[in-house]
């Protein structure tokens, strides 16, 4: 039998695994016991204390915010990953980055702590819930049954992200006991999708739709089955499903990163899925819905940042409210990650066109007319920093001198480096952000519609009606208006790789800084063509009350890309305990 010590040694889902015999609770939940620690039976004796082991659980949900203490270490986004954003402080840069590199150089890793979005934490914690919360005695069947499906859909929320950072991972379905023998083999890729779908089915039987006010935050069945369809979507993606692995070795010859062939029949699957979300929500009275009073930017604002809306099916809480002075918040400000001109560029003009510096009246006025009215898609001014918008009660300075620009006299460089700054959620880092409540978005209904848009392109299926009555191009539509822009049609956009193309355009408008970008790019393999984009640069000189425009490609300002970053690794020192691990190709 293995010691205590050599357990605890256990690297990879020891947090998880370790049945433990007290629990630790922390300052952020709602009561603390007499003790920072008690036993599994003290915990489980009463209501107010299993709701403080909920609240571990809950802790362990992702937030993609900045961070210095979770999955996106360094106070980065995971946008910066990829061809939206960049940042010259990721080991990508230089293509250093090692199995053996700490685990801050890179954007996912089990850390095994109590950190933001870390799954050894939540997952086992999760566990200890479901097979302690039955010994409460003031609480109701009903009260334990829907809590233990809560827990269910956590520890499917975790394995949906390591399912798309890792592939196929080992499978822990309980809290293993200090007498227990540990060895994790990963399963394969389809097992795991199929279990942790398995899991989300299971566990959305026995949740509600939605939540009342009080309990908002907590995840329900549409979390479920949201998360349900994305995972399928993207097992569905060409880095899994497909004729051949993106990469060649020992992990690709067991199936563990991707299915070991393509079949359309996945696609069908995630479509399924898609459906299954959008029919239940119709029976529920459409109770997630796209913010759309016909006001355009403040919408938008409405849908990604308001706490409590219709829009988020899905939200995490790191903190209870915004505050500039939040150390990651102010790294955010002060350039660790900036946007790129190529992605601005992605925001059309206002009437649907593609916007286009060569375009006279577009390079005249690409962000403001002379009446100060915006002259591009609404999403583009709360999502990054564009000269003459407003901030901190004034109007923002991003030209060369300017107080948010580049060169002397400016106070914020290295944040509009490029000619532009990432502005959602931190909005000005002023009235617009600080004390407003917090809330971290993390499904929104618009990745629902568009994903479902994708999927039936894909299909071949774009221009037929469905049994909602909707085609594809519909429901592209329902994010795509709500953003002040016309319709789009078949005549626009054709179908196939010119939708295609579309479609993943808009998902980088509607959903910049909430991790969609980073994915879209590795499920469809676009390291090369998007990662390694060199870098096009916006330089905007005051010349009098007017400004000039200057537009340029920087070769030397891009990432290199390797194609084994598709998946992270395990570290070296996980592999090297040989409890199952086999590492992901290439590293």
């Amino acid at each position: 039998m293995k010691t205590i010590e050599k357990i605890i040694a256990v690297g990879l889902l020891a947090g998880i695994t370790l049945g433990c015999e007290d629990l630790k609770f922390g300052e952020s939940f709602l009561e603390e016991p007499n003790s920072d620690k008690m036993s599994i039976d003290s915990v489980f004796s009463q209501k107010k204390y299993a709701d403080q082991a909920l609240n571990q659980f809950y802790k362990s949900l992702p937030d993609f915010m900045p961070s210095l203490n979770g999955y996106t270490p360094g106070a980065l986004i995971l946008d910066t990953y990829s061809d939206i954003g960049y940042s010259y402080r990721l080991s990508w840069v230089h293509g250093s980055a090692t199995a053996s590199s700490g685990t801050t150089n890179f954007p996912y890793q089990l850390s095994h702590k109590e950190v933001v979005g870390d799954p050894t934490y939540g997952i086992r914690k999760a566990y200890v819930y479901i097979e302690n919360v039955d010994k409460v005695p003031d609480m109701t069947s009903d009260e334990k049954r829907i809590r233990k499906a809560e827990a269910k859909v956590v520890i499917g929320l975790h394995y949906t992200q390591m399912i798309r950072f890792f592939g196929a991972v080992p499978w822990i379905d309980h809290a293993y006991k200090a007498d227990e023998v540990f060895e994790f083999p990963r399963i394969t890729l389809e097992e795991t999708v199929n279990r942790t779908v398995a899991l989300l089915d299971e566990a959305a039987a026995d949740l509600p739709w939605y939540t009342t006010d009080d309990e908002y935050g907590h995840v329900t069945a549409a979390t479920a089955k949201a998360l349900k369809f994305r995972l399928l979507l993207f097992a569905a993606s060409p880095l899994f499903n497909n004729a051949d692995p993106y990469l060649a070795g020992q992990a690709a010859d067991e199936h563990l990163t991707w299915y070991g062939n393509y079949q359309q029949d996945r696609w069908t699957h995630a479509l399924n899925a898609g459906r299954e979300f959008l029919r239940l929500n119709k029976q529920n009275g459409d109770y997630y819905r796209i913010e759309n009073t016909g006001n355009p930017q403040d919408d938008y604002v409405s849908g990604y940042f308001v706490k409590g809306n219709r829009e988020v099916i899905q939200a995490s809480f790191r903190w209870g409210t915004y505050n500039r002075g939040i150390k990651p918040f102010r790294m955010y400000e002060d350039g660790y990650g900036a946007p790129r001109g190529s992605y601005a560029d992605m925001f059309q003009w206002k009437d649907g066109s593609t916007f286009d510096w060569n375009n006279p009246e577009h390079r005249e006025n690409p962000f403001f007319d002379t009446n100060g009215k915006p002259t591009r898609d609404a999403r583009l001014y709360e999502t990054l920093l564009v000269n003459g918008d407003k901030w901190q009660g004034r109007k923002a300075e991003v030209y060369n001198g300017g107080r948010e620009g580049a060169g002397a006299g400016s106070s914020v460089r290295q944040k509009t480096q490029y000619g532009y700054g990432f502005r959602k959620f931190i909005r000005d880092k002023h009235n617009e952000m600080n004390n407003k409540p917090y809330s971290c978005p993390l499904i929104r209904i618009p990745e629902i519609y568009l994903s479902v848009a994708e999927v039936m392109n894909q299909l071949g299926m774009a221009t037929q009606a469905d049994e909602f009555g909707n085609t594809a191009y519909d429901y592209l539509n329902m994010v795509h208006t709500r953003a002040g822009l016309p319709a789009v049609n078949v005549a626009d956009v054709p179908v196939a790789d010119a939708l295609w193309n579309y479609l993943m355009d808009e998902r980088a408008r509607e959903f910049g800084q909430e991790e969609i970008r980073y994915f879209d790019m590795i499920r469809y393999k676009k390291g090369e063509a998007w990662g390694a984009r060199p870098m096009e640069m916006l330089e905007t000189t005051q010349v009098g009350s007017a400004f000039v425009h200057t537009v340029s490609v920087r070769d030397d300002i891009k990432y290199l890309w390797r194609d084994h970053w598709y998946l992270m690794p395990f570290t070296t020192r996980e592999i090297n305990k040989k409890y199952g691990l086999i590492q992901n190709p290439g590293w």
